[in-house]
């Protein structure tokens, strides 16, 4: 039952009102928003994925490249954080039972414990078995790409 009245508040919300109510161009602009931040995202851990399998960027150093990308990794996600609790908090009903979106939020808590916790610290450069850093690569983009996989299928489910 605290679900419900939790999803309750958020229907009834000033925001909610805001955003559920204005023109259909402002929730398009905000999935936009949710789109591009994802793709900052991602393109930067794919920039830093390449550098450490040293396919890209080999005369720069790992730190400097991590460094770099980082920037782009925080307004990535700011944008695709920010828009998307937006987005839920219009029509919190449509997403709450929806299978899709519950995966989407698992990975999403899974990908960004693996990203602070573990990859970080691979893409510091520090001496890594090469093993390591693939399985640390790997891991790091199928993650993250399940997020993004599961946050298409929200609206097929």
């Amino acid at each position: 039952m605290q679900i419900e009245g939790l999803i309750s508040a958020l229907e009834g919300s000033a925001i909610a009102h805001a955003v559920s109510k204005s023109d259909h161009m402002v929730g398009a602009g905000l999935q936009i928003l949710h789109i591009g931040g994802f793709v900052l995202l991602l393109s930067s851990l794919v920039l830093v994925s390449l550098r450490l399998l040293g396919k890209v960027l080999v005369e720069v150093p790992v730190e400097r490249v991590a460094r770099e990308a980082r920037r782009l990794s925080w307004l990535g996600l700011a944008l695709a954080l920010s828009s998307g609790v937006l987005i839920f908090i219009a029509t919190p009903r449509l997403y709450v039972g929806n299978l899709a979106f519950q995966a989407k939020l698992s990975l999403f808590v899974v990908a960004s414990i693996f990203q602070l916790a573990w990859f970080r610290r691979v893409a510091t450069g520090e001496a890594h078995h090469p093993a390591v850093v693939r399985f640390s690569v790997a891991a790091t983009l199928v993650l993250w790409f399940g997020v993004g996989f599961a946050g298409r299928v929200i609206g097929f489910i």
